[in-house]
């Protein structure tokens, strides 16, 4: 009987199959024989933690372990007691949660659906007269409302202007009185009693100095702020004004307030714009003078410095008196 090439291959393959079979099994025994070991190896260890209580337990006699065991027996009954009272609070605690969230959940769901719009409803009510009357009604009220609003914050924005410009006002006249104090020192200085000059630290200048420069920064910074919210106020407010006047019907009139708030709007800005102009001119004169007070007085220099001075008083007044008038104004 011949044996041929497929008969070979299909040999071969059976082979195969039962070498992997048995390398299986192999690795099975070998898993459980690991598991074997390691339960052996625990109770060994188990042998020897019970071998050394039992040398313990010679060591003590029963009569101690027993009034030990009596000591310890009215506290796990006061645990035990303590934990049945917890478990019961415990669980009265979370029904009363689950009956809170329940309600909870009926009220909003009623909530819900009592706020929900039926467009279908309102859709077929479109042309009625009636509905037609009460969105007009509805409209009439949001455009009031609305005006309410731009006229609210158009006060507060010409209160924070007027707030502003009068500070303003007063850090200019501080800054012309500190000059003219300033012009009366050096003067002094110059011809004091005597012919002697009077010494002057240069610390507290330089400090005095610092504080104008802060002064007058904080001063632009809030002028800055109060032109951005100024124009945020009634960019606002005009938008705002632009939809209800669309939507409102025919026979609804505008209020003069209305009018009286979009001409009132446009006013802040460009007082903004001159004070700012002015501030610039304010504080260029203002640095040229801490300058000029800050550098060491020489007997060589004094009647430069007293030209500068008179110079720059001339300029800060020239600038302050425009801001005031169209604060004024």
């Amino acid at each position: 009987m011949s044996v041929t090439f497929e008969q070979i291959i299909l040999d071969a393959k059976r082979i195969a199959n039962r070498l992997k079979d048995r390398e299986a099994l192999g690795d099975a025994l070998l898993l459980e024989s690991e598991s074997v070991n390691k339960q052996i190896e625990s109770m060994r260890q188990f042998q020897d933690d019970i071998d050394i209580l039992n040398r313990l337990a010679r060591e003590r006699s029963n009569n101690q372990l027993i009034t030990i065991i009596h000591q310890e027996n009215p506290q796990i009954r006061e645990i035990q007691q303590e934990n049945r009272l917890l478990k019961a609070a415990l669980e009265d605690h979370q029904h009363a949660l689950e009956h809170i969230m329940s309600k909870y959940r009926e009220h909003t769901q009623a909530k819900i659906l009592n706020t929900k719009v039926n467009f279908v409803e309102a859709y077929s009510r479109h042309h009625q007269a009636a509905d037609i009357e009460r969105r007009d009604q509805l409209i009439r009220q949001q455009t009031a409302k609305i005006q309410e609003m731009a006229a609210v914050m158009q006060r507060a924005s010409q209160l924070d202007e007027e707030k502003l410009n009068h500070e303003q006002e007063v850090l200019s006249r501080l800054v012309t009185e500190n000059k003219g104090l300033r012009e009366l020192l050096e003067i002094s200085r110059k011809y004091g009693s005597g012919g002697q000059k009077m010494l002057v630290d240069e610390k507290s200048t330089q400090t005095e100095s610092c504080l104008l420069e802060g002064l007058i920064e904080a001063a632009i910074k809030e002028r800055a702020t109060a032109t951005a919210t100024t124009s945020s106020s009634s960019s606002s407010s005009k938008a705002t004004e632009k939809p209800t006047t669309d939507t409102t019907p025919a026979d609804v009139k505008v209020p003069a307030t209305e009018q009286h708030s979009s001409a009132v709007s446009e006013g802040p800005s460009t007082m903004a714009t001159t004070s700012s102009s002015t501030n610039t001119g304010t504080i260029k004169a203002m640095t040229a003078v801490v300058n000029s007070k800050a550098e060491p007085t020489t007997p060589s220099t004094t009647t430069a410095t007293a030209t500068a001075t008179a110079a720059t008083t001339a300029i800060t007044v020239a600038g302050t008196v425009p801001a005031t008038t169209t604060s004024s104004s």
